[in-house]
């Protein structure tokens, strides 16, 4: 979509080229309406009670680029234009907001650094809301707040589609560490655009304007310092470039919160939704992106409420939007590593440590880390992991799939939506299964879709056997058929692999009880009082030494072998594994954190 209103016509200037790319046609006038809509008088006038009138001169920088906690805006008898500058000092207007209208997308929820800069045009007034007010105007005007969600929302997407406020990425085509910070990027709803090494001559200008050589690849450029310079990257971590770009709240480490959340898949971000929303303080820490494994999905089609189907990423960037309005803070990328108890109680309140920050204190915890899919048993498979081997089938792996042959292995929902939409890019997809069929792992829907498309074929009975290529990456397949035991080489370049879950909850041996797969053990599953089974394998059952579940009380329904600590979704022992059903149960979760939280000042 362009980002440019209906009326009035956006102001841009004359300038040399640009660093994104030119904005395609102009979406449909009541898409754009509803991106830039003007308030009306009596909205206007309640906003007032939240903020104050300024009158400004012409050219005033409202904000820029880079900054964190900026301001809402509503200019009055001005306008206001939205601009970033180019890597030669130039600037480009991407739209001018008139008199009714207001500033602002999605960093304004979240506390992100913002992605553009804004001046007003002409002298005259503007309505200044604080930010720490802006939450207290939306909660408390629910009309306004409809419009400006919504609005928010359909600038964040015209602001990814168009690249605009983007971070650039100079790199190679066919390179996982190119790949990763794509799928950081994108994951995170960060615009940004690539330009390839030996493709684009983009790419060398970056390099040699900059003063770097082929060796520092992927380099990126990701906004302004405080001294106007271009701040630069060299193969950065995901965390070095979350700092660049200011995309994570940080935590507040001297606070107790009521609850922790970690892990932002839908079971956790329903969990935090809920939590928030009742009043409690909240946070959530996510180790990369929002969405978890379902939001590498590219069509859900079977989640209650969306017909016309919604992708993983889309329902999971909603979600968080959901949860930061109610309050509740996003933390990424924070990987947890350990979790402890309180020294006296072996209970709460509880301690999350993370990598490269204090530990996060909290009262009661929801474990909703997920799980990941498992890998292919294959030596030499770490060569080609983001050089051909993918484990997710978004657009960011998808696109140097067109026109090529692919393989798809696996037999669950996800490989059957990962088959679908490849197979809109790709020349064919080849769908390998272990098994007779699909008919036992797979929905109904999916299976009709694959049955019906041309361009994917399925090979039940069938692995994947060897990898070929070369360091720059796979060149060809080996499968081998289990009944045959027929092996057939093919030159295909992009396998995405998609067989079965391992929990995440490495980071719990030894603090509460799993079982022997590794998944952790809630309810009635928990062992109370007694010596733990055989399938535990030796987890030590609780934070301190020998702690098992020790309340007269049961464990309830989502609740762990720590009291207090809940486990929800894929990392779950028993869960189904569903995105309707991780949404259910982050929801149900939170009476019951309720129940905990009262039963600390309350004990029964």
């Amino acid at each position: 979509m362009s980002l440019a209103p209906p009326a009035p016509a956006p102001s841009v200037r004359d300038a040399p080229e640009p660093t994104v790319r030119d904005a395609p046609p102009a979406a449909p006038d009541g898409q754009e309406r509803r991106a830039f809509p003007e308030l009306t008088d009596d909205q206007i006038e309640r906003c007032k009670q939240y903020g104050e009138v300024e009158e400004l001169d012409a050219g005033t920088t409202l904000f820029r680029r880079g900054q964190t906690g900026r301001d809402f805006f509503i200019p009055l008898c001005t306008e206001v234009e939205i601009y970033d500058v180019a890597c030669d000092g130039s600037d480009r207007v991407f739209v001018t907001h008139s008199p009714r209208q207001f500033t602002g997308e999605l960093d304004l929820y979240s506390g992100r650094q913002t992605l553009v800069s804004a001046r007003t045009t002409r002298a005259g007034r503007v309505l200044r809301v604080p930010r720490a007010k802006f939450r207290d105007l939306l909660s408390a005007e629910p009309d306004v707040g409809d419009v400006v969600m919504r609005a928010f929302i359909l600038r964040r997407v015209g602001l990814i589609e168009n690249a605009l406020g983007a971070v650039v990425i100079a790199g190679r085509r066919n390179d996982a560490e190119t790949l990763r910070l794509q799928r950081f990027l994108r994951r995170n709803g960060y615009p940004n655009q690539s330009y390839y090494y030996g493709e684009d001559a983009k790419a060398e200008l970056i390099l040699e304007k900059h003063g770097v050589g082929p060796d520092a690849l992927p380099f990126v450029l990701c906004g302004e310092g405080e001294d106007g310079e271009p701040r630069k990257l060299t193969n950065p971590s995901n965390v070095e470039l979350a700092d660049c770009l200011g995309i994570t709240e940080a935590p507040d480490c001297d606070a107790l919160y009521d609850v922790a959340v970690v892990g932002a898949g839908p079971a956790g971000l329903a969990a935090a939704v809920y939590a928030a929303s009742e009043g409690l303080h909240t946070v959530i820490l996510e180790a990369e992106a929002p969405g978890g494994q379902a939001g590498t999905s590219s069509r859900i089609e079977n989640y209650l409420g969306f017909p016309n189907g919604v992708s993983g990423q889309e329902l999971a960037g909603r979600a968080q939007v959901q949860a930061q309005k109610f309050g509740a803070t996003l933390s990424l990328p924070l990987k947890a590593r350990d979790l402890e108890c309180d020294g006296e109680t072996n209970g709460p309140p509880y301690q999350v440590h993370v990598e490269d920050h204090p530990p996060i204190h909290a009262r009661t915890l929801v474990l909703a880390s997920g799980a990941t899919y498992r890998k292919l048993p294959l030596e030499n498979l770490p060569q080609f992991e983001g050089r051909g081997v993918y484990y997710a089938a978004t657009a960011v792996e998808a696109a140097p799939c067109e026109g090529e042959e692919v393989i798809v292995i696996g037999g669950g929902n996800s490989a059957g939506q990962a088959a679908v939409y490849l197979a809109g890019l790709a020349q064919h997809v080849h769908l390998l299964v272990r098994g007779r069929g699909l008919a036992d792992s797979m929905s109904d829907y999916l299976l009709k879709r694959i049955d019906a498309n041309r361009r994917i074929t399925l090979h039940p009975r069938t692995e994947v056997t060897a990898l070929h290529g070369c360091r720059e990456g796979l060149e060809e397949v080996t499968w081998t058929n289990a009944d045959s035991g027929a092996s057939e080489r093919r030159p295909i370049r992009h396998v995405f692999s998609m067989i079965g879950a391992l929990p995440n909850s490495d980071w719990l041996a030894g603090r509460l009880e799993r079982d022997e797969k590794g998944f952790v053990k809630t309810g009635a599953l928990v062992t109370r009082k007694a010596a733990p089974t055989g399938a535990s394998q030796g987890d030590d059952h609780g934070c301190g030494p020998g702690g098992r579940w020790s309340l007269e009380r049961p464990p309830s329904l989502f609740e762990t072998s720590l009291p207090g600590v809940f486990a929800v979704g894929d990392v779950r022992a028993d869960s189904v594994k569903r995105v309707a059903s991780a949404v259910g149960e982050g929801s149900v979760c939170v009476q019951f954190l309720h129940l905990a939280l009262r039963e600390q000042t309350e004990p029964v």
